[in-house]
């Protein structure tokens, strides 16, 4: 996006690339805060994550973004009266850190965030959509046909509503994690080429699946190849 489309509170999809500018790598900083940002940042390289723009950064074009990352590791500072309960020396501080768990030994997790300067372009809208290649599309369409040869009308049925199954636990993870939308579009690839294989089934009487005899079956050489016989 460019920077004057950007609005301060806006939520947005943050694309983070593969190889972060030179600047914007690890590097000596000066508070835990900054050296645990810059980590994550790290970590996100060719993700997509969830932001929300909280200011302008000091460079030109770009923006202060904080992302809501969820924390299970907790440090509990004593008092005195704690620490001399325990049995501790005087004179000195101490804390315990771990995790904290519910009554089924569960750990639970806190909010919190971590706030990042990028450039502007690497924001897109929210329920931006992304579209799969052709190139892809075509390779997951071919693995599905070859998955499917040999199969009978019964067993693709079957794996079209595995293939459904999969679709919907994928859009669940996207609602949270962008960075699943491009499982999302491989999944609903997968499902609309089993259920396009199940017609053809259908329609053409055969008992078994042959991509050979089906006009629309896709093949992807070198990759994918329909088995010779």
């Amino acid at each position: 996006m460019r920077i004057k489309d950007v609005e301060i509170g806006g939520t947005y999809t943050a694309s983070i690339p593969q190889r972060l500018p030179a600047a914007m790598r690890l590097g000596a900083t000066h508070t835990p805060q900054a050296w645990h940002a810059e980590l994550r940042l790290h970590m996100l390289r060719g993700k997509r994550v969830a932001v929300t723009v909280t200011g302008y950064g000091d460079a030109p074009d770009t923006v202060q973004v904080t992302q809501e990352v969820p924390a299970n590791r907790v440090a509990l500072r004593l008092t005195a009266e704690q620490a001399a309960g325990l049995g501790l020396a005087a004179g000195q501080e101490y804390q315990i850190e771990g995790y904290v768990t519910d009554d089924e030994d569960r750990i639970v997790s806190f909010p919190t965030s971590v706030t990042h300067t990028i450039p502007a372009r690497w924001l897109r809208p929210k329920d931006e959509r992304l579209v799969l290649s052709a190139d892809s599309e075509m390779f997951h369409r071919a693995v599905v046909c070859r998955d499917a040869d040999g199969k009978t009308l019964a067993e693709i049925r079957d794996a079209a509503s595995d293939a459904q199954e999969r679709l919907h636990h994928v859009q669940g993870i996207a609602l949270d994690d962008p960075d699943a939308d491009w499982s999302v579009l491989t999944a609903e690839t997968d499902h609309r080429e089993w259920q396009r294989i199940a017609g053809h089934l259908e329609h053409s009487g055969l008992d078994r699946y042959d991509p050979r005899a089906d006009p629309d079956a896709a093949e992807h050489p070198p990759l994918i190849r329909f088995r010779r016989r």
